[in-house]
Protein backbone atom coordinates (compact mmCIF):
# COMPACT_ATOMS: atom_id res chain seq x y z
CA UNK A 1 0.00 0.00 0.00
CA UNK A 2 3.12 2.61 0.63
CA UNK A 3 4.40 1.81 -2.25
CA UNK A 4 1.21 2.24 -4.62
CA UNK A 5 0.70 6.08 -2.23
CA UNK A 6 4.30 7.15 -2.80
CA UNK A 7 4.28 6.19 -6.62
CA UNK A 8 0.84 8.26 -7.02
CA UNK A 9 2.34 11.33 -5.38
CA UNK A 10 4.89 11.21 -8.36
CA UNK A 11 1.79 12.13 -10.86
CA UNK A 12 2.04 15.41 -9.11
CA UNK A 13 2.68 18.99 -11.15
CA UNK A 14 5.81 20.43 -12.09
CA UNK A 15 7.18 17.35 -13.63
CA UNK A 16 9.82 17.72 -16.23
CA UNK A 17 10.19 15.64 -19.67
CA UNK A 18 10.65 12.25 -18.97
CA UNK A 19 13.42 10.12 -20.20
CA UNK A 20 14.24 6.57 -18.72
CA UNK A 21 16.92 6.09 -15.88
CA UNK A 22 18.63 3.58 -14.76
CA UNK A 23 18.30 2.73 -11.11
CA UNK A 24 22.02 3.94 -10.07
CA UNK A 25 21.17 7.29 -11.58
CA UNK A 26 17.74 7.42 -9.29
CA UNK A 27 19.56 6.48 -6.46
CA UNK A 28 22.63 9.10 -7.20
CA UNK A 29 19.85 11.43 -7.56
CA UNK A 30 18.19 10.35 -4.34
CA UNK A 31 21.74 10.86 -2.26
CA UNK A 32 22.14 13.97 -3.99
CA UNK A 33 18.38 15.74 -2.55
CA UNK A 34 19.20 14.17 0.92
CA UNK A 35 22.10 15.82 1.05
CA UNK A 36 20.90 19.05 -0.16
CA UNK A 37 17.45 18.55 2.02
CA UNK A 38 19.17 20.44 5.17
CA UNK A 39 20.75 22.94 3.01
CA UNK A 40 18.02 24.43 1.28
CA UNK A 41 16.48 27.46 2.43
CA UNK A 42 13.11 28.60 1.68
CA UNK A 43 12.60 32.44 2.46
CA UNK A 44 15.36 32.99 4.40
CA UNK A 45 14.72 29.93 6.89
CA UNK A 46 16.56 26.39 7.11
CA UNK A 47 13.91 23.49 7.01
CA UNK A 48 13.49 21.87 10.86
CA UNK A 49 13.49 18.78 9.46
CA UNK A 50 13.57 16.58 6.66
CA UNK A 51 12.27 13.18 5.27
CA UNK A 52 13.44 11.52 2.36
CA UNK A 53 12.48 8.37 0.91
CA UNK A 54 14.20 5.90 -1.79
CA UNK A 55 12.33 2.52 -3.19
CA UNK A 56 14.00 -0.91 -3.31
CA UNK A 57 16.18 -1.11 -6.80
CA UNK A 58 15.71 3.01 -7.14
CA UNK A 59 12.70 2.72 -8.28
CA UNK A 60 11.36 5.44 -7.07
CA UNK A 61 12.64 8.60 -4.92
CA UNK A 62 11.37 11.72 -2.90
CA UNK A 63 12.98 14.42 -0.75
CA UNK A 64 10.54 16.57 1.79
CA UNK A 65 11.90 19.47 3.58
CA UNK A 66 9.60 21.23 6.15
CA UNK A 67 9.63 24.90 7.41
CA UNK A 68 8.15 26.60 10.19
CA UNK A 69 7.55 30.73 8.98
CA UNK A 70 5.94 33.49 10.08
CA UNK A 71 3.79 35.95 7.98
CA UNK A 72 4.71 40.15 8.72
CA UNK A 73 1.49 39.65 10.81
CA UNK A 74 3.29 37.15 13.12
CA UNK A 75 1.00 33.97 12.35
CA UNK A 76 2.51 30.84 11.84
CA UNK A 77 2.49 28.79 8.77
CA UNK A 78 4.43 25.83 7.62
CA UNK A 79 5.74 24.98 4.13
CA UNK A 80 7.08 21.38 2.51
CA UNK A 81 9.05 21.38 0.00
CA UNK A 82 8.90 18.42 -2.27
CA UNK A 83 11.74 16.97 -4.92
CA UNK A 84 11.19 13.49 -6.13
CA UNK A 85 12.34 11.24 -9.22
CA UNK A 86 11.37 7.83 -10.72
CA UNK A 87 12.99 4.71 -13.07
CA UNK A 88 10.75 6.53 -16.09
CA UNK A 89 13.03 9.87 -15.93
CA UNK A 90 9.97 12.00 -14.33
CA UNK A 91 11.53 14.39 -11.82
CA UNK A 92 9.97 17.52 -10.30
CA UNK A 93 10.07 19.94 -7.19
CA UNK A 94 6.29 20.82 -5.55
CA UNK A 95 5.34 22.85 -2.73
CA UNK A 96 2.43 22.54 -0.06
CA UNK A 97 1.59 25.51 2.45
CA UNK A 98 -0.47 25.48 5.21
CA UNK A 99 -2.35 28.60 4.30
CA UNK A 100 -3.68 27.09 1.37
CA UNK A 101 -3.94 23.19 2.85
CA UNK A 102 -4.64 22.40 6.26
CA UNK A 103 -3.16 18.97 5.82
CA UNK A 104 0.21 20.33 6.44
CA UNK A 105 -0.41 21.39 9.73
CA UNK A 106 -2.18 17.88 10.24
CA UNK A 107 0.63 15.96 9.56
CA UNK A 108 3.06 18.44 11.55
CA UNK A 109 0.78 17.17 14.34
CA UNK A 110 1.06 13.46 13.58
CA UNK A 111 4.91 13.82 13.43
CA UNK A 112 5.09 15.04 16.59
CA UNK A 113 2.61 12.16 18.18
CA UNK A 114 5.39 9.79 16.94
CA UNK A 115 6.36 7.04 19.34
CA UNK A 116 10.02 7.42 20.99
CA UNK A 117 12.87 5.42 19.77
CA UNK A 118 14.30 2.89 22.22
CA UNK A 119 18.17 2.24 21.36
CA UNK A 120 19.38 -1.14 20.87
CA UNK A 121 21.77 -2.93 22.65
CA UNK A 122 22.49 -6.57 21.54
CA UNK A 123 22.33 -9.36 24.13
CA UNK A 124 21.63 -6.29 26.97
CA UNK A 125 17.68 -6.11 28.14
CA UNK A 126 14.80 -6.70 25.34
CA UNK A 127 15.79 -8.67 22.01
CA UNK A 128 13.46 -7.56 19.27
CA UNK A 129 15.76 -8.34 16.55
CA UNK A 130 14.32 -8.36 13.14
CA UNK A 131 15.97 -8.99 9.76
CA UNK A 132 15.79 -6.47 7.67
CA UNK A 133 12.65 -6.45 4.48
CA UNK A 134 14.45 -7.64 0.74
CA UNK A 135 12.31 -5.06 -0.80
CA UNK A 136 10.33 -2.15 0.01
CA UNK A 137 10.62 1.64 1.06
CA UNK A 138 13.99 3.00 3.04
CA UNK A 139 12.99 6.14 4.93
CA UNK A 140 15.22 8.73 6.87
CA UNK A 141 13.70 10.77 8.72
CA UNK A 142 16.12 14.09 10.91
CA UNK A 143 14.73 16.87 13.04
CA UNK A 144 16.87 19.64 14.79
CA UNK A 145 14.30 20.34 17.36
CA UNK A 146 12.89 17.39 19.24
CA UNK A 147 12.63 17.36 22.88
CA UNK A 148 13.51 14.44 24.57
CA UNK A 149 13.46 13.41 28.78
CA UNK A 150 11.85 15.25 31.88
CA UNK A 151 12.88 18.61 31.19
CA UNK A 152 12.44 18.54 27.30
CA UNK A 153 16.08 18.83 26.28
CA UNK A 154 16.57 20.08 22.76
CA UNK A 155 18.20 17.17 20.33
CA UNK A 156 18.30 16.57 17.16
CA UNK A 157 17.38 12.86 15.40
CA UNK A 158 17.89 11.19 12.69
CA UNK A 159 15.17 7.78 12.40
CA UNK A 160 16.13 5.53 9.00
CA UNK A 161 13.70 2.65 9.32
CA UNK A 162 11.97 1.01 6.45
CA UNK A 163 8.34 0.72 5.55
CA UNK A 164 7.52 -0.96 8.26
CA UNK A 165 8.91 1.50 10.61
CA UNK A 166 6.30 4.15 12.67
CA UNK A 167 8.31 7.11 10.27
CA UNK A 168 7.42 5.38 7.32
CA UNK A 169 3.46 4.86 8.67
CA UNK A 170 3.30 8.72 9.65
CA UNK A 171 4.69 9.71 6.44
CA UNK A 172 2.10 7.49 4.33
CA UNK A 173 -0.41 8.40 5.76
CA UNK A 174 0.39 12.34 5.17
CA UNK A 175 1.12 11.85 1.90
CA UNK A 176 -2.11 10.48 0.87
CA UNK A 177 -3.67 13.60 3.28
CA UNK A 178 -1.28 15.96 0.97
CA UNK A 179 -2.14 14.96 -2.50
CA UNK A 180 -3.97 17.86 -3.71
CA UNK A 181 -2.05 19.94 -1.79
CA UNK A 182 1.17 20.03 -4.22
CA UNK A 183 1.73 23.08 -6.20
CA UNK A 184 4.75 24.05 -8.74
CA UNK A 185 5.07 27.29 -7.78
CA UNK A 186 7.39 27.91 -4.06
CA UNK A 187 4.98 29.87 -1.70
CA UNK A 188 5.66 33.61 -1.33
Amino acid sequence: MMLAAALAVLAAPSVVEARAASSETVRADAAAARAASRAIRHRDTWPFATLDQVAALGQFWTSNSLYALRDAGGERRWVIRRAFGDLAGNKGLVWADSRTCPAVKAALEAMEALPPVRPEAPGVGVEDIKPPPLDGIAHSFWNQGARTGAKGAAVAITIDGDMDSPVAGWWSQAAASLKGCWKGDEPA
